[in-house]
């Protein structure tokens, strides 16, 4: 067992290294082809492509930390990943199982605490009927995401903790 997990890790390993050694071998290969072209690296000898596959693999990793992290190229829109994930605004099947039965629960019994006490539970009564219209939309029917969006602006706005903030009511 313990030298198929030794095997394991260094497949592993050697996946890891597979782009970074691709781009090297590569630009390696480029710099051999053409180093004696250039006079400062065709001077060197034997150093030549070595020198040269160096001065292009630092160039190569500038540009890509340029196009990674400084302009930011690759990343894809935040708004077309949450567009793409009906989930976004009808609840998923988890929320159906676990989330639901689990608020609503915790809902009840703070009613009846308030209750017991006698304070207003007016809003625990709106936010069980949001949860019980919200459960029944599916993210298979277009006009339930609507729906879902409407719901959900409609609540926020009428409760005291919006955008962080709390109002007086």
């Amino acid at each position: 067992m313990r030298i198929r997990k030794w095997f394991m890790k260094q497949q592993w390993r050697i996946v890891q290294i597979r782009g970074i050694w691709g781009l090297f071998y590569g630009i390696f290969l480029l710099a051999y082809a053409y180093f004696e072209y250039i006079p400062i690296f065709a001077g060197l000898g034997m150093w030549g492509p070595v020198v040269f596959s160096g001065v292009l693999l630092v160039v190569f990793l500038i540009l890509g930390y340029l196009y990674d992290r400084v302009f930011v190229l690759w990343a894809p829109s935040q708004e077309v990943v949450i567009e793409r994930n009906p989930y976004q605004y009808v609840p998923s099947p988890k929320e159906h199982i676990f989330w639901f039965p689990l608020y609503s629960s915790l809902l009840d019994s703070i009613e009846k605490l308030a209750m017991e006490y006698g304070i207003d539970t007016s809003d625990i009564q709106e936010t069980k009927e949001y949860y019980a219209e919200i459960q029944k939309l599916r993210p298979d029917i277009p006009d339930d995401l609507e729906r879902a969006v409407e719901l959900r602006n409609d609540f926020v706005s009428k409760h005291r903790y919006w955008n962080g903030n709390a109002q007086d009511n």
